[in-house]
């Protein structure tokens, strides 16, 4: 026999629950939380001293400092000079020695 009503499959039912399910379900919740508190303040713990001596040894010791006056690319000044295949032939020849080592 079908309904008249649309909303027939949204309906639920409230059922009456015990004091002991309610209380056990807040045990439950409690407890997770209070887990994943102690896992989240341990890893913080010990990740973020790590962070921060790292931080101060990057400060201290790591990366390359600017001068004080430059500011931009550093652009170095030099001539070239085009070889000839002969030249680059030889040019190659002579900078490798007989166990063929760079020179």
């Amino acid at each position: 026999m079908s309904s008249t009503d649309p909303f027939d499959r949204v309906r639920f039912t409230v059922r009456k629950v015990s004091w002991w399910q309610v209380a056990l379900v807040v045990a439950v919740a409690l407890a997770l939380g209070t887990a994943l508190a102690l896992v989240a303040a341990s890893v913080f713990l010990v990740v973020f001293p790590i962070i921060v001596i790292a931080g101060l040894a990057y400060r201290l010791f790591g990366g390359r400092r600017r001068a004080a006056g430059t500011s931009g690319p550093e652009i170095i000044e030099a001539e070239y000079r085009v070889l000839s295949p002969e030249e680059a032939a030889r040019a190659d020849r002579d900078r490798w020695d007989a166990d063929r080592r760079v020179r």
